[in-house]
Order: structure tokens, then sequence, then C-alpha cells
């Protein structure tokens, strides 16, 4: 990129990742955006579109080829692609984006992602940024954009998961996963490259350990290093990423079946700068976590959170395959390098990397020496409780049927309390066990034991869990709650539509809370179509498994309609009551019979471990 009029200046940048270039192949398919240079290079005005939403471009008029220079702050338009898209309606020729959330980017860190739409998508830091626009303020700005991108699909693309085994001697069917993912955006130091620095270092560790019989693993160690967690998959498909570790669970039912816990990471080496560094982490191994922070001395500097989140390759453990995972560093000072070529070497700490290589050490020697799975339900069961709680205050006329599922929770709840006793019972009676038969009976009862732990979770976490929010597999949540968050504003809106004369500002407001539309009253009804039809269509690759991606419903046009002007209150209310009875309420529902009945059948499960 290079400044050609007033001065001559070279811009750094890049073009985002599935994202058109100048020119290229894209699936087989030449293409080309330039106007000189034998359609190699394009050479057009620079125009200020403030943060890309539709308000920006319509007071700019027809760009009639201009590059637009875009703000990206995900708070506001979630991804680059949805302004990208927007640009496309108004004439733009291309787009420039700069920043991330709000304006927490380093200022000479050019971001990087996997975006893609209708125009070829550049990203510069915002020392650049704001070079272009001191430019702007005194007059037009000419700009040179050169570059080649090319996209295969899935058919052609490639990549590769490695993994090492150290195989149990005497639970060989039972595993404990070292994870990290070998792709990266530019050199990606902390993400990811310290990941699989640390699964080696474990890897050899461990090896060297059992060779001279400090450590025996009594249970599988699988060391793992994952390819395209940050973009692949079908072609077709926004659920692109986590690719790698996707393929693996899916390709190897034998370890989800037996896994005790996966051991992700994802950015080890920053050292944080405040705060602590924390560790995500499914609900079942909180006191297992918590346990391993406090004995290693370190309550100061790590703490943990739940849920998983599906950011990392840990959501495919645990959403996907139904395991316990952790996933760490989380750390405050990171995002403003995140995805950038800032994320060096340089940066790089002991600190982090000795933390990880500290935990995940004693996790994994707990883990595989534990009698009785280290899982305990009652934080799971406790933040469900938590989200039926606020959905019943928000949606009073489903009572009975939350209240079915409370029931179910509460069977559950008084299972796992079962199991836990039961649990630590066979641990005190091995302790004080005297012969080798009474430990090998005690070692059968707690085997039984845990395969029914196992089976329990591979219910309880994966019917529970809900993906979805703002975007497809943006937020998560509990299965029930998209449905009863947009539910609720769409109550609302119906409600303050009803009110003597329609009180139509108070329902507008309200139908900019449904999830979707927190970015979609922004942009055009153009635009929000295209981006909903990338959300969901017909290839959802890992998004509907478990049905955890939840549906959306489409209020655009309502919301367009009052605003404008052209849809009365009477048919703004008829449409709004037939996507709440059609759609969201049968929605709601098919939620909470589904939520309903995993407890029931995770509650007998456990059940018949006690008989």
């Amino acid at each position: 990129m290079r400044i050609v009029s007033p001065t001559s200046e070279e811009i750094p940048c890049t073009i985002y990742g599935y994202a058109y270039g100048i020119w290229g192949n894209w699936m087989g398919e030449k293409y080309s955006f330039g106007n000189t240079n034998g359609g190699k290079t394009l050479m057009a005005p620079v125009v200020d579109a403030g943060y890309g939403t539709a308000d920006d471009f319509n007071m700019l008029g027809d760009l009639n080829g201009a590059i637009a220079l875009i703000h990206r702050d995900d708070n506001i338009q979630m991804w680059p692609n949805v302004m990208n898209e927007e640009a496309a309606l108004h004439g733009a020729s291309a787009t420039i984006t700069y920043d991330y959330y709000g304006d927490i980017a380093h200022p000479d860190g050019i971001k990087q992602d996997v975006s893609g739409a209708a125009l070829p998508e550049f990203s510069i830091s915002k020392n650049s940024a704001w070079r272009i626009q001191d430019l702007l303020a005194q007059g037009p700005v000419i700009l040179e954009l050169k570059g080649e991108a090319n996209a295969v699909d899935e058919n052609v693309g490639e990549s590769v998961n490695v993994a090492g085994y150290m195989y149990g001697t005497t639970h060989p069917d039972e595993y404990i996963v070292f994870s990290g993912h070998i792709d990266c955006w530019w050199n990606g130091t902390s993400d990811d490259s310290s990941s699989i620095a640390a699964v080696l270092e474990f890897a050899r560790l461990f090896s060297e350990a059992r060779d001279t019989g400090l450590f025996t693993n009594e249970r599988t160690l699988v060391f793992l290093s994952v390819g395209a967690e940050e973009f692949g998959g079908p072609a077709d498909t926004w659920y692109d990423w986590l690719v790698g570790s996707y393929a693996f669970v899916t390709a190897h039912p034998e370890i989800m079946e037996g896994l005790v816990v996966d051991l992700n990471m994802d950015g080890v080496s920053f050292k944080k700068p405040s705060g602590k560094y924390w560790v995500e982490n499914t609900w079942e191994i909180n006191g297992f976590i918590s346990k391993a922070i406090k004995d290693l001395g370190k309550t100061g500097q790590i703490a943990y959170y739940n849920p998983i989140w599906s950011w990392t390759d840990a959501w495919s453990f645990g959403a996907k395959g139904g395991g316990s995972t952790a996933q760490a560093w989380w750390v405050a000072g990171y995002d403003p390098i995140y995805h950038t070529q800032i994320d060096d070497l340089d940066l790089m700490d002991e600190e982090p990397m000795r933390n990880i290589l500290m935990m995940y050490t004693l996790l994994a020697m707990r883990a595989d020496h534990a009698l009785v799975m280290p899982f305990n339900f009652i934080p799971t069961l406790d933040w469900i409780a938590g989200y039926l709680s606020s959905e019943s205050f928000t949606i009073p006329y489903k009572a009975e049927e939350f209240a079915m599922v409370s029931a179910a929770l509460a069977e559950l709840r008084a299972q796992v309390n079962a199991v836990n006793a039961y649990g630590e019972m066979l641990k005190a009676a091995y302790q004080s066990a005297t012969t080798d038969s009474e430990r090998a009976a005690i070692r059968a009862e707690a085997d039984a034991l845990n395969k029914a732990l196992i089976d329990a979770r591979r219910i309880i976490t994966p019917w529970t869990l809900g993906e979805g929010g703002t975007m497809g597999s943006w937020d998560v949540f509990l299965r029930s709650d998209q449905h009863a968050h947009d539910l609720g504003y769409v109550d609302s809106a119906i409600a303050a539509l009803s009110r003597d004369k329609g009180r139509v500002n108070n329902a507008v407001k309200a139908l900019e809370s449904v999830y979707t539309m927190e970015w979609g009253h922004l942009f055009s009804p153009e635009t929000y179509d295209t981006v909903m039809g990338w959300m969901i269509n017909d290839c959802m690759y890992w998004g509907d498994d478990f049905d955890q991606q939840q549906a959306y419903v489409d209020v655009h046009w309502i919301y367009t309609g009052l605003k404008d002007k052209t849809l009365s209150v009477s048919a703004a209310i008829t449409a709004l009551e037939e996507i709440r009875n059609t759609q969201l309420i049968p929605w709601l529902e098919e939620d909470l019979a589904m939520l309903e009945w995993a407890y029931m059948e995770s509650a007998e499960v456990l059940e018949d471990a006690l008989d």
C-alpha cells in the first residue's frame, strides 16, 4: 500500500485471511479489482468512512470507486466483513480497516483475522490510519493498493494434526491430552507457537520421567498439535475455526469416551502487566483447578472462570466432545497485540511459561493417578440454575416448563451429591486398605464409577451449552438463553406497540436488543440479509452439533419499517406475534424439553452407578 498523492509514502499493511486482494485466484476462478497495471494495481482516492455503518456511508453518498477507510470496532460491527459488505453497496472499490475493540489496538499493530466479503480487505495500523486522516484533513488523498490473494477449498487445502501417545499401564483407554494449535497469524509467538513449545516440553518431560523411573503413567498421555485453529473447514461455512481440534475429536471417539481432561494452551508466553493469569475451564473441574493453584502457592497469580468459550480448541473437547477441559492463559494486556505482527519473540517471557509448565504438570500427574475422576458437577448445576432463574423471570408465562427443568435439575443434584459421597468413601477405603485384594476390589468399584461420571458428563456438558448471540457462535450460554433473550425483547416490542397510540420508539429500542440487531440495526437490510445468510445455511459444520448453535429470528425488516414509517403499527404487531408464536416460543419449549431430558438421563446414569 502506498500513498501516491499528495505525498509518496509506503503504508505497512496486510490482506485479511480468506479475503480478496487486488487480484488472484479464488476457488479456481481468476479475479481482479485493479484499474491499472493489467488489473494488478488499484489506484483510487480514499475516504474516511467512520465505523462503516449504513449511516456513515449514506453521509458520504456514492463512493464511485473510492477506497473506504474504516475504524474497526468489534463492539459495533462485530466483524470486519460486515462493513466491507456495506461498503460494496455504496460503491467502494476496497476497504482498509484499523484498530480492534474500541481503541485498544497497539498503535503499530496490523490486525489479521479471517474475514472475507465482497471487496478487497486490507488492514493497517492505527498510526498509519491517523497519517491518512491527517492528510485527508488537508485535501484529497490517492492510494495505490497491490496484493495477490488466492483461495482454495477444502478439497485442495490441507492441514495436519500430530499426536504423540504415551500409553497407560493400567488404564490405557483413559486419556489426558495436552493440546495447542500450530497455525498462527504473523509469527504468533504467544498465539500459539508458545503452546506448541509447551506441548513438546511436556512430551519430553513425561517421557524422560517414565524412562528414568521417576513417573509411571497409568492412563494414556496424548501430546497434540492441531492445525487450522484460526481458519479452515468447508468453504461455505461460517464456523471455520477450531477445525483441527474438531476433526481430532470427531475422528477419535475412543479418546472422548475415556477423556479425563484436556489441558489446552493458547497464548502462554505473554506476561501479564496486571491482574492474573486466567484459566478457562468446564465447571466440573473447578475444585481440581483450584486445589492445584493453591498447592502451587499461586493464588495471587492464577485464577479460573467458567464456562469455556468457542474461541479456542478447548471448545471442541468440551462442547463438541463432552469432555472436561481447561484453557490457559487469558491475561489483561494481550488484546492490543492479539493477531498482530507485534506478537513476536521480543514479548516472550519466562513467567507465564514457567507457570503453565508447573500447573499443567501437576494437573496431569493428579489426573493420571486419580482413583476417582476429579469431577464435581455441583458448580455446573449452580450455573444452570442461575440461568433458569433469570430466564423464567423474563418469560413468566412459561413457568411450568421452567419448573419441569428445575425438577430434573434437582434430581440430578441429588444423584451428584450421592456419587460425590460415594467417591469420597472409595478414596478413604483405598487409603485404609491393607491388602492388594482389597485395593483391587476398590479400584474395580472406582472404575465403574469413573465410567458413569464420564458418561454423565458427556450428556450434561454438550446438551447444556448453547452458542450464538450477536453472531454465530459469538457467545456461550445455557442452551435456552438465546431464545429466552430474544423472546423477552420481542414481547417488550409488542407490548410497546400495543399501548395507546403505539409507542414506536420504545418498540424500536427493544428490537435493537434482539441479538443480531445489536449490530444489524446499524446496517442496511441488504448487508444484514447477506451476513445472516453466511451464519445460517446448509453448511453448519460444527455449529449445529448437539443443536448448540441456536436459531435466529429476522426482525430487521420490522425494525426498518417502523423507523421509516413504511410499516404500520398493526402490521408490525402481527409480524412480531407471528415470530413469537411460530418461532421463539416453540424453540424455547424445545430447548427446555431437551434440558429436562438431559438432566433426567444423566441422573439415571449416576444412579445406576450407585446400585
